[in-house]
């Protein structure tokens, strides 16, 4: 209608990826607000928090790309909590550019340099295809670890969702292995929608590095992953299929 402003989506503003956030400077801000922002949520609402598996990644020191399930807000909460300090040190989460990264929002944890900084978030644009993981290959050839969650967003059913390709072709074009980690509970504690978490028990389980060959394709690569990500989801959930959602 004539007079009333349009909002294109060419002009919501964005903010990020911050290169800035892997400086010595920025990891130790990072490390010295990690009980605010992560550690006292997981013991409020963890109760308790089994991780099994973590023996796998003792001999981890090569960058890799971590995936899990997601069904919840606090899953890389407890994901990072998890991971032991050498990994800790150099992880850094895809999260959504149109959710996390939108300039002018106000809340001070939703500014995007509170993400990238305190959080150790990058975006990822939905439905960017391969250009919107060029950061997270950046933050890979500096060393570092990446962690996405290849269903894209939170499940509601109680199928594990299909995986999206990002990680496969990711994981092939950098050379580096994928470390799947399974996490059980949460969607009980805060499914989404939800605004509070209540507490109760939840269960990390480290499946271990796996490496890919340079001649597989991405959609092999892709159904891999999730095949045993699904095994590990039907052994927590024995009524759910294992076959892929149609």
């Amino acid at each position: 209608m004539a007079g009333m402003a349009t909002l294109d989506l060419e002009d919501v503003r964005y903010g990020g990826p911050h290169p800035w956030q892997i400086a010595p400077w920025a990891r130790l801000v990072r490390r010295a607000l990690r009980y605010r922002t992560y550690t006292r949520w997981v013991e409020r609402y963890c109760r308790p928090l089994t991780v099994k598996g973590i023996k796998r990644l003792d001999e981890l020191r090569e960058p890799a790309i971590f995936i899990a399930n997601h069904a919840s807000h606090l899953d890389s909460l407890v994901l990072f909590a998890a991971m032991p300090e050498h990994v800790k040190a150099r992880l850094y989460f895809g999260a959504a550019q149109d959710r996390w990264f939108v300039k002018g929002k106000g809340k001070l944890e939703l500014a995007p340099w509170y993400q990238s900084l305190v959080l150790g978030n990058f975006p990822i644009v939905r439905g960017g295809g391969s250009k919107s993981l060029e950061y997270a290959h950046w933050l890979l050839k500096q060393g570092c670890h990446v962690a996405i969650f290849p269903e894209g967003t939170r499940a509601t059913g109680d199928r594990l969702g299909d995986f999206r390709h990002g990680v496969a072709k990711l994981a092939l074009e950098a050379n580096v292995p994928v470390v799947p980690v399974y996490l059980d509970g949460l969607r009980a504690l805060r499914p989404k929608g939800q605004k509070h978490a209540r507490p109760g028990p939840a269960e990390v389980e480290v499946l271990g590095p796996v490496r890919f060959g340079s001649g597989m394709a991405v959609p092999e690569v892709t159904q891999t992953l999730w095949g045993m990500m699904n095994v590990r989801h039907r052994a927590h959930q024995p009524n759910v299929s294992l076959q892929r959602a149609a």
